[in-house]
């Protein structure tokens, strides 16, 4: 649980130092943590999934912060995530559009077929005025 809270305070971090950001004015970004809990199938699988992935995410405003296979734990128990992503959406809605689309199910299957995830949504802070 601990490590999810610093991801979430490290994605709220992502979206206030981000250039070119989704997000309307005045509108409260949300963020799709994504962490890779175990391996059951080859690479290529969430190779294919990741291409299909960012087919997906422009049609609902979204965009990687951050995608990567190279990751430190800094604090907390356990074994350092294999793989993680981080999402800017310019909303929650736009989260929950994008996740129950029926594009986004059928790309799970993908993703699904070779390993399992915790995917986490979280609101972003207000903007800075």
């Amino acid at each position: 649980m601990g490590k999810m809270l610093g991801l979430a305070a490290a994605a709220a971090f992502l979206v206030l130092s981000s250039a070119g950001s989704t997000v309307a004015e005045g509108e409260r970004a949300a963020f799709v943590i994504v962490e890779r809990t175990a391996t059951t199938g080859p690479e290529s699988i969430q190779q294919d999934y990741a291409r299909l992935a960012r087919e997906i995410l422009p049609k609902y405003a979204a965009r990687y912060l951050a995608r990567s296979q190279e990751n430190m734990l800094l604090e907390g128990d356990g074994a350092t995530p294999c793989c993680m992503a981080i999402l800017q959406f310019p909303n929650m809605d736009a989260v929950k559009r994008w996740y129950d689309s029926a594009e986004n199910q059928e790309a799970s299957k993908v993703r699904q077929s070779g390993a399992r995830f915790r995917i986490v949504a979280i609101q972003g802070l207000p903007p800075v005025n």
